[in-house]
């Protein structure tokens, strides 16, 4: 047998295995089983998340349907994409910037801590003032290098802690968790520690802005504050305190049972000054033994203290007192004192230790 037979015996031997082709064609178009039962059974939870994968469906011409005579081929694209968090921008440091309009019941704003940034720490507590009651602490960076900081802990989070509030990319977390693990280690868990929950959220409630807030010691605590943070609008509120020592913007303000006082400093003359403004009259200073020497300062009666960095109290108003007091070393004078005193801007009608709108 020659080669050429050997090679038309293969051929018909592979032929006579080959089955049928309407076989073949059957195989091919055989319709799959129904997969209705397990759609139905996917939840709404998995059925959003899944809303949030980025998915691409473009049209492909196929010969079933060719383009019409002298058109052109036509595709479609359908892209569903997640949030993303958009570039940090810088916020006026003049005033509040961000505001939340619904707090928890009972909560009432305590601290202010401002920088020389502008940016603002606030504190609300629960009005009993109990143990393991609710409080918020919320945070507003002004310069964009904060603003990125938070942007990126957003952008890195865990699946897991991602949510979208208002449209925007956000975060919740409880924040007695560790700080995220590095890639490869696991997650250390929060450690219960016998009080009510609490939650942190970094979210963006305007483009280019980032807030973070911590809510703890609430039943609700993450329900409670993705509320908080979802009820968030622009607050164009003056941020400064009714005290400033040379123009300096950066203050501490508390609000107690006793009354309410602001903290700041700042320069006068290239020099160093500390002034508070509250509506008590501050414990005294350094030793008791020492008498004050009575002065004037403001056209107000006022007291001077001889003592460490040296101390002048102006008595504004009868709820209404000022403490100027000098940079140390060592003891000021009552006449520099009084002088810096001058120089300061005051809210002679200050009814609380913030601007109130």
């Amino acid at each position: 047998m020659d080669t050429e037979d050997l090679i038309r015996d293969a051929l018909r031997a592979r032929a006579e295995r080959t089955p049928p082709a309407g076989h073949v064609l059957a195989a091919l178009h055989r319709p799959r089983k129904s997969r209705k039962p397990l759609f139905l059974a996917v939840t709404a939870a998995t059925a959003a998340a899944a809303v949030a994968v980025v998915a691409t469906t473009v049209g492909r011409p196929s010969a079933e349907a060719p383009p019409a005579a002298g058109g052109t081929l036509q595709t479609t694209s359908t892209t569903t994409t997640k949030p993303t968090a958009a570039a940090a921008a810088a916020l006026d440091p003049g005033t509040l910037g961000y505001s939340p309009s619904w707090l928890v019941d009972g909560l009432t704003e305590r601290n202010r801590f401002v920088d020389g940034t502008g940016a603002i720490q606030r504190v609300w507590k629960h009005s009993s003032e109990q143990l393991h009651t609710p409080s918020l602490t919320w945070l507003v960076p002004k310069d964009v290098a904060r603003q990125e900081e938070l942007r990126q802990q957003i952008a890195g989070a865990p699946a897991a802690d991602q949510v979208t509030i208002n449209g925007s990319p956000a975060l919740v977390v409880d924040p007695a968790k560790t700080v995220t693990p590095r890639s490869g280690e696991p997650e250390t868990p929060a450690t219960p520690d016998g009080t009510p929950p609490d939650a942190r959220v970094v979210f963006s409630p305007g483009p280019g802005h980032y807030v973070e807030l911590v809510l703890s010691n609430a039943p609700q605590a993450r329900a409670d504050a993705i509320r908080i943070a979802e009820s968030t609008r622009p607050d164009p509120t003056a941020l400064g305190g009714p005290v400033s020592v040379g123009g300096a913007l950066a203050y501490q303000a508390r609000v107690n049972s006793r009354g309410w006082h602001v903290s700041t400093n700042g320069q006068i003359g290239g020099v160093t000054y500390g002034a508070n403004l509250s509506s008590f009259v501050d414990d005294p200073i350094g030793n008791p033994s020492v008498t004050p020497v009575p002065v004037t300062a403001r056209g107000a009666s006022a007291e001077y203290l001889g003592q460490m960095v040296g101390y002048l109290r102006v008595d504004l108003r009868p709820d209404l007192h000022l403490l100027v007091y000098g940079p140390g070393p060592g003891t000021a004078s009552a006449q520099e004192l009084i002088a810096a005193a001058e120089a300061l801007t005051v809210d002679v009608n200050a009814t609380g230790p913030w601007a109130t709108g």
